[in-house]
């Protein structure tokens, strides 16, 4: 489904994979939004791909609570690829991702000695085994460690939920 105004793009893609379905959502999350199919994923795990999300706004976030929400606590759900914008609405608004979990998300690295950008793919778990942390991001063009170019501490608050 695709939801088409200029830049607001919403697109909402299911697949069945057998044992689960992979839900692909992108564009922008907004009061236009349509999750019904999402929510009527039902009887399999479903894994969310949120990669391409560029920004949620208040409205979004409204529409997108209403959506998880629906899905039932039995329906295992684990979200990959989470982008900042998603990340940002973790950090600040609980229950976000409903009785979901978030497998591996994105944060935006610099390096200080070069001064290279990129959003690096982490994995939760991991981040949780290392306290909390960032594991060691090396720079692809001079090798330095890059660091995340926010808090690292507030960035990842989200890391601390229990699930």
């Amino acid at each position: 489904m695709n939801v088409s105004g200029n830049r607001a793009t919403f697109h909402i893609q299911v697949e069945d994979l057998g044992a689960r379905a992979l839900v692909t959502i992108s564009g922008v999350i907004d009061e236009n939004a349509d999750f019904g199919a999402l929510v009527a994923v039902d009887g399999k795990p479903v894994e969310v791909n949120l990669k391409g999300v560029r920004r949620i706004n208040s409205f979004g976030v409204r529409t997108w609570i209403d959506a998880v929400r629906r899905i039932k606590p039995t329906t295992p759900v684990c979200f990959v690829q989470a982008p900042p914008p998603v990340i940002d609405q973790c950090n600040m608004v609980s229950g976000f991702l409903g009785h979901g979990v978030l497998v591996s998300f994105f944060a935006p690295m610099t390096c200080e000695e070069c001064d290279e950008h990129l959003d690096q793919l982490f994995e939760t778990e991991r981040c949780r085994a290392l306290g909390g942390k960032l594991p060691p991001t090396p720079c692809p063009r001079c090798g330095r460690n890059m660091e995340v170019d926010d808090l690292e501490e507030q960035y990842l608050l989200f890391v601390r939920d229990s699930r």
